[in-house]
C-alpha cells in the first residue's frame, strides 16, 4: 500500500464509487488478481481483471466535493472510461427499491454498451434523466442523486467517457429505504452490470423506447 500509483499497464477502464467499503466488496466479489495499488486518506484504488478485462476500482471520498479528485486520478493514470456506481432517490412508484437506473447525459457509446450488457444479463434497467439532490424530481416522478451531473460535466471537460449506474436506495413516494449495511455493501445487480459493461466492447443494436441506435465503433463519442 502506497501513497503513489504505478502508471505502467494501468487499466483504461475504471469503476468509481464514493465508499471505500463498497470498493473492497466489489474487488472481493468480482475481480481476479485484485491488488491494492494506492491507499491514502480517503483514496483507495484496486486493480484486477474481470473476465480477462483489466479494471480499476477507485474511491476518493464522499459527495460532490470528491468529483475533481476522481477525475484527477482517472486522467493522471490514463483511464479512458469510467462508470460511477452509486445510489439515487426516486419519487416514482415506477422505480421501486433496488431498481437500476442508467442516467442520461453521459457518453453515448458507453451508455449503449451498458444497455446491451443489461439485456444480455437479463437485468431490467431504466434510461432516464437524473437530477441533483434538491431539484424538484417529484414534479416529473424522476430520480435524484448527489454527483452524477458533476461527474458528467467534468468527465466531458477532460475527454473521459463516463456514465452513471444507480440503484434506487430510497423511494419518497412509497416511503421505503434500503438499510445502511445493504447500501454500503450490496448494490447487486448494478455491480454486475458495471463490470459486464466494461468487459463488453462490441457493436450492438439497441432499442429502448424513445431512442434506437447502432454502435459501429465502441470508442465513438457522442454526449446526449
Amino acid at each position: 500500500m502506497s501513497g503513489t500509483l504505478e502508471t505502467d499497464s494501468f487499466p483504461m477502464r475504471a469503476i468509481i464509487t464514493d465508499d471505500p467499503l463498497r470498493i473492497k466488496m466489489l474487488a472481493a466479489h468480482h475481480l481476479d488478481n485484485a491488488v491494492i495499488k494506492h491507499e491514502q486518506g480517503d483514496e483507495l484504488v484496486y486493480t484486477g481483471n474481470y473476465r480477462r478485462t483489466a479494471v480499476a476500482l477507485i474511491s476518493a471520498g464522499f459527495e460532490q466535493d470528491a468529483v475533481p479528485e476522481y477525475l484527477r486520478l482517472a486522467k493522471q493514470y490514463g483511464v479512458e472510461e469510467i462508470i460511477y456506481i452509486g445510489e439515487c432517490v426516486s419519487a416514482s412508484r415506477l422505480h421501486p427499491l433496488r431498481s437500476v437506473i442508467l442516467a442520461e447525459g453521459g457518453d453515448r457509446a458507453l451508455l449503449e454498451r451498458s444497455y446491451a450488457a443489461a439485456s444480455r444479463s437479463d437485468i431490467r434497467v431504466t434510461v432516464q434523466p437524473v437530477l441533483t439532490h434538491g431539484s424538484a424530481a417529484g414534479d416529473f416522478g424522476g430520480a435524484t442523486d448527489a454527483i452524477t451531473k458533476e461527474i458528467y460535466v467534468r468527465a466531458n471537460e477532460n475527454g473521459i467517457a463516463a456514465i452513471s449506474v444507480l440503484t434506487v436506495s430510497e423511494n419518497t413516494e412509497t416511503g421505503e429505504k434500503m438499510e445502511e449495511h445493504e447500501r454500503r455493501s450490496r448494490l447487486y445487480p448494478a455491480a454486475l452490470l458495471v463490470f459486464e459493461t466494461l468487459a463488453g466492447c462490441e457493436a450492438a443494436q439497441i432499442e429502448n423506447g424513445k431512442w434506437k441506435m447502432k454502435m459501429e465503433n465502441c470508442r465513438t463519442r457522442f454526449f446526449i
